[in-house]
C-alpha cells in the first residue's frame, strides 16, 4: 500500500515595525503603534520518506509573502497529515491569517500532528522547546539562527547571505522536527485511518495498512463498551491504535476466512 503523505514543515516570520518613545524592559507597545505588520519570510518543508528539504521565501527585494502563501497552501493540500512543533497555535494560524490578508483561499482545517502537544501530554521534560527536546533525546540539534541580526540584515539590508542562512536554519528545524516526531511515534495516535482511506479495513494498521496487528490491551469503559489497544507488528511501523469490539470481531472473522 502506498504510504501516507506526511508533511513536516517550519515557518519563520519577520518582526513588526512601529513607533515608540523609548526602550524599556516592561514597556507596552500598542497595536496602533505598528506601521508594518509581520509577514512569513520563509517556509521549509519535506515529505516523510524523502531526503530533499524544499523551501520558499517572500522575495528578497519584494518582501511580500503572498506568493509564498499561495504556493505553500498547494503543498499543504497534498498532505494527508501535517506535522509542526507548536503548529496548532502558531504556524497554521500564521498561514491562515496571511492567506486571509491576501485574499488567498485556504481550507479551514487540516489533519495536524503537533509535537509540542505530544511532549506536554506524555512527557515531563525540562523544556518543551524543539531545541531542548532534540538535545534531550540526542536528535540533530537545531542550527543557530544568528539572532536578531539575521532578521535585520534580511529586512533592512536585503542581504542574500542572511536569507540563505535563514533557509539553512529553517531547513535544519525541519530535519530536527522529523527526528523528534519519530522519537514520539509510540505516543502518536493516528489522526486519520490511511488503511480505510485506501480501501482497506478498519482493523488494519491505520499507518501502513498492514493486517499484521496484535492486541496490546483490552479494557471496558464505564459504559460497558469493550475497546482494544492494538499494535502494528511491521518492524518499520509499530503504530499503536485503538478499535472497538465489533471491529475486532471483524478482524477475527477475516483471519478465519483467510485460514
Amino acid at each position: 500500500m502506498k504510504k501516507k503523505k506526511r508533511l513536516f514543515y517550519d515557518i519563520e516570520t519577520s518582526f513588526c515595525e512601529g513607533h515608540f518613545w523609548r526602550p524599556g524592559f516592561n514597556q507596552t507597545i500598542l497595536p496602533h503603534q505598528i506601521i508594518n505588520y509581520a509577514q512569513i519570510m520563509t517556509v521549509s518543508y519535506k515529505w516523510e520518506g524523502e531526503d530533499e528539504i524544499h523551501h520558499l521565501d517572500w522575495g528578497l527585494n519584494k518582501q511580500c509573502d503572498k506568493q509564498l502563501v499561495k504556493k505553500f497552501i498547494k503543498v499543504l493540500d497534498k498532505a494527508d497529515e501535517i506535522v509542526a512543533h507548536n503548529g496548532d497555535r502558531f504556524d497554521v494560524k500564521w498561514i491562515r491569517t496571511r492567506a486571509l490578508y491576501h485574499g488567498v483561499e485556504m481550507r479551514d482545517t487540516y489533519t495536524m500532528i503537533d509535537t509540542l502537544k505530544l511532549c506536554k501530554k506524555y512527557l515531563n521534560l525540562p523544556s518543551n522547546k524543539l531545541a531542548e527536546v532534540a538535545k534531550y533525546f540526542g536528535c540533530t540539534l537545531k542550527i543557530d539562527a544568528g539572532g536578531i541580526n539575521t532578521w535585520m540584515e534580511i529586512i533592512f539590508n536585503k542581504s542574500q547571505k542572511a536569507l540563505d542562512h535563514m533557509h539553512y536554519y529553517c531547513d535544519g528545524d525541519v530535519k530536527t522536527l522529523e527526528e523528534v516526531f519519530q522519537k514520539l511515534r509510540p505516543y502518536t495516535r493516528n489522526k486519520s485511518n490511511y488503511a480505510v482511506l485506501k480501501g482497506g479495513h478498519k482493523f488494519s494498521c491505520p499507518e501502513c495498512g498492514s493486517n499484521n496487528v496484535v492486541v496490546n490491551k483490552t479494557y471496558t469503559t464505564a459504559a460497558g463498551t469493550i475497546q482494544h489497544f492494538m499494535k502494528c507488528k511491521e518492524h518499520d511501523c509499530r503504530q499503536p491504535f485503538k478499535i472497538n469490539n465489533k471491529t475486532y470481531m471483524d478482524l477475527l472473522q477475516h483471519r478465519m476466512l483467510k485460514g
